[in-house]
């Protein structure tokens, strides 16, 4: 049988005759859809914190350099290189640099790992939700028997375990229930096809900030905010001396904007060849990525300084990472709101996070999606992929997908969720990115990928494209700045706080066991970036060249058979589907 490099590059190669490429309903569909896809749940409690803990404004200083010259660049050229090639991300490497196209597959599998947790962890949003329409929110220390919030958290909704209590991999039942409702409302909204989730990003992304200017407004006015605020935007300038600073502020933009991952070329590929925004879409869904997590941080340590006023602490000690910020500290100041207001805030804060959640889940299900119908169509080029048989492999994706997450929702799920969710989307991901930006200014050559960048411009661009600064950027500026947050996320791995003697004497990261640690933290890591050195090497050996790109022979290829009647058209054109057209 065919291995794997042999079929992405004839995958590469091969173009479907069956039909034409879907295309999106208009430029307004794109543009939510790619800002869902951003601007997630890390936007509202990660950023924030990160802002407090590396120097208020200095890290929004570092921050902005790190997007400026190392984040949105890269999403750049992910974009234009999906819509130049109108192919997904196995089939648009294949045509950039054959050799190396398989870091496709590094993509797609890291998406896969993240989409067996996400879910899980929105469905502990689910449960918040739903508990918010009582007349008194459950976790309020006069329901609960005096208890606080992060144990409420950890005991009441998670019933957390650690390893090796008895008990442990039992489900819990609200948390299974709530996962598999995460999945029914994204599986309903990736059946209709692209037209359809185009229109449902509407709501998905605009109500979100509806949502967080309601909380923004009632944040600031409440007592302490102030104190918050200040903590959040004050610079301490001598954090720019420090290589962590940097490092995580790279991180930030990176994981938020989250190039590297597949999506943006997947989604910017069903633009018409003809279609000359692809830069000002870029600029957009860039500046509204960081412009929300900027804004919802002056909402976050509005509470957090309420919350320090209350308990009579510093800001510093008050703000958490992660989901502690949602779920402990948010709940907390949630209950203290006077009044009788804590259910209809609970409700708005808690939905946010769901409606930020499920936009990502979207994207990353449509990535997969890309996938499957590229190898599907590599296998059978004649097949006709229908809006039925699109339902059948978001159908399949989505319950094999739920079924996986599963395990998450025992009582050691959230200890594998925390493993799971530091591993692979950290390394994998900046080992993506610092490939592509290999394989784009060296292999591909950045000179070509500049004249992709003005052919993708309106003519009134072009002659103020910055050729020469694009190219620095892109050969030496985005891979070192890229392999400087890799040397750095390593040492912190193996010599940092995070690490903590589990019960077998080991040093491992959480004090989780060893065995757990390896199998789903590193073993993630390590088996698709050993494939792809596997692959190359094999590319390499076998003399892989890298096909010949002819865009008209390509869309002759796309117009559809003569014999197809005009009731399948029609069906078709209702109801576009998200094929990777044979990558």
């Amino acid at each position: 049988g065919a291995t794997p490099q042999d079929v992405s590059v004839e995958m590469g190669k091969q173009v479907s005759t069956a039909s034409e490429r879907p295309k999106w309903g208009s430029r307004g569909q794109f543009l939510m859809v790619l800002m869902g896809y951003a601007i997630g749940i890390g936007n509202v409690w990660r950023f924030p914190y990160m802002c407090g803990k590396y120097g208020g404004g200095a890290f929004m200083i570092a921050y902005l350099l790190s997007l400026c010259f190392i984040a949105a660049p890269l999403f750049i050229f992910e974009t234009v290189s999906g819509h130049k090639y109108q192919l997904g991300p196995v089939g648009t490497f294949t045509h950039m640099y054959a050799p190396w196209a398989n870091i496709a597959y590094v993509c797609v599998f890291m998406v896969f790992v993240i989409l067996t947790y996400y879910q899980a962890l929105l469905g502990w949003a689910v449960i918040y939700f739903v508990q918010s329409f009582a007349a008194k929110l459950p976790w309020h220390p006069d329901e609960c028997g005096g208890c606080t919030t992060g144990d409420y958290f950890g005991q009441t909704v998670l019933n957390a375990a650690s390893f090796g209590d008895e008990g442990g991999w039992d489900v819990q039942g609200k948390l299974f229930l709530a996962l598999m409702a995460v999945w029914f409302v994204t599986w309903l909204a990736l059946i209709g096809g692209k037209n359809v989730l185009g229109k449902i990003a509407y709501f998905t992304v605009l109500f979100p900030v509806f949502l967080l200017i309601i909380i923004f407004f009632k944040a600031v006015t409440l007592e302490g905010a102030g104190d918050g605020v200040a903590y959040y935007i004050t610079p301490d300038m001598s954090h720019l001396t420090k290589p962590n600073t940097w490092s995580a502020a790279a991180s930030q933009i990176l994981f938020s904007l989250s190039p590297a991952m597949g999506t943006a070329i997947a989604m910017s590929s069903y633009h018409e060849r003809t279609y000359d925004r692809i830069l000002q879409d870029n600029l957009v869904v860039i500046c509204c990525n960081s412009g929300f997590s900027i804004f919802g941080g002056f909402a976050v340590f509005s509470i957090v300084g309420y919350l320090a006023e209350q308990r009579g602490l510093p800001v510093e000690q008050v703000a958490s990472a992660g989901t502690g910020l949602a779920f402990d500290v948010f709940a907390e100041v949630l209950t203290l709101f006077p009044g009788g207001s804590s259910p209809f805030f609970s409700v708005c804060f808690f939905f946010m996070l769901l409606l930020l959640g499920l936009d990502s889940a979207f994207a990353f299900v449509e990535t997969l999606q890309t996938y499957v119908v590229d190898f599907i169509q590599h296998k059978r080029p004649d097949l006709e992929i229908t809006p039925k048989m699109n339902m059948m492999i978001v159908s399949a994706l989505a319950f094999g997908l739920f079924l996986i997450g599963i395990v998450y929702t025992t009582r050691v799920g959230s200890n594998l969720l925390d493993i799971a969710d530091h591993f692979c989307p950290t390394y994998c991901l900046l080992f993506v990115a610092l490939v592509e930006y290999v394989l784009i200014a060296w292999k591909y050559g950045a000179e070509k990928m500049i004249q992709d960048i003005q052919n993708c411009a309106p003519p009134q661009w072009q002659q103020y494209i910055p050729a020469k600064a694009i190219a620095i950027q892109m050969k030496f500026i985005g891979p070192i700045g890229i392999a400087f947050i890799m040397l750095m996320a390593l040492i912190d791995e193996f010599d940092g706080d995070s690490l903590q003697a589990n019960s077998s004497g080991w040093k491992t990261y959480g004090g989780y066991p060893t065995g757990v640690t390896i199998v789903l933290g590193w073993g993630p890591v390590v088996l698709p970036v050993g494939f792809f050195f596997f692959s190359v090497i094999r590319a390499h050996m076998t003399g892989v060249t890298t096909p010949e790109f002819n865009p008209a022979v390509l869309d002759e290829d796309r117009k559809p058979n003569t014999s197809q009647t005009a009731s399948t058209k029609a069906d078709d054109n209702a109801t576009p589907r998200p094929d990777g057209s044979s990558d």
